[in-house]
């Protein structure tokens, strides 16, 4: 199932040069429909499992891996609120490296991007977490189980090419849905994608207006 087969149509005056008269129409998708998967699903921890995207998969493949169904890489994006695949999507290996290559010289990579906190503990008890943004000089204080007030410089430099590697691996780990919830995920879909009466109403995947506000939701 692909996603645009799902999207309703719109039907606009044309505004071509080559048109025959001032009543021809062209059809167009309403792209100003939008689909979610809906609340008591996308809320409930069990209808989703954790996936770590590897190297050089896409949406495609993960949903023909997942699904058996590369078109329902809709699916795989929606679960995740993806909107911006080539911002919000792992980059592969050589995708990465040509973008490093074009953002940033051998010096910059090498170069601090900012500093982070070591992880600190007492025991068992976690006192500070790893991976906080703080200065070069922050200090950590905490009282000590002796009661003595005790203080320590926990922190690392990260380089540049530490933070954008960190960056792209973080997109890496994905929510995917459940199979068995595909079919009402689909269903749902059909739903969103239909049109109710209106005075632009031709049928449930069809409007038709004489002005550019017909594709406004409705």
């Amino acid at each position: 199932m692909n996603y645009f087969d799902l999207f309703p149509n719109v039907e606009l005056p044309s505004f071509s040069d080559k048109r025959r008269s001032s009543y021809d129409y062209i059809k167009l998708k309403n792209l100003f429909k939008k689909g979610k998967i809906r609340d008591d699903i996308y809320g409930s921890v069990t209808a989703f499992s954790k996936y770590m995207v590897l190297d050089g998969e896409r949406p495609d493949t993960v949903a023909r891996k997942l699904y058996d169904d590369e078109q329902l890489d809709w699916i795989v994006l929606l679960s995740n609120n993806i909107i911006n695949v080539q911002d919000e999507w792992p980059m592969g290996q050589y995708e990465f490296q040509r973008y490093l290559d074009n953002k940033y010289t051998k010096e910059q990579l090498s170069e601090i991007h900012h500093y982070e906190t070591n992880e600190v503990r007492s025991g068992d008890i976690l006192l500070l977490q790893k991976g906080l943004t703080v200065d070069s000089d922050f200090t950590f204080k905490f009282t000590a189980p002796n009661g003595s007030v005790e203080s320590v410089n926990s922190v690392e430099s990260v380089s540049y090419l530490k933070y954008e590697i960190d960056k792209n691996d973080e997109k890496r780990s994905i929510n995917v849905l459940r199979k068995k919830y595909i079919g009402t995920i689909i269903d749902d879909m059909r739903q969103i994608m239909t049109y109710t009466d209106s005075s632009q109403f031709v049928n449930r995947k069809l409007k038709k207006g004489d002005n550019v506000r017909i594709a406004e939701p409705r």
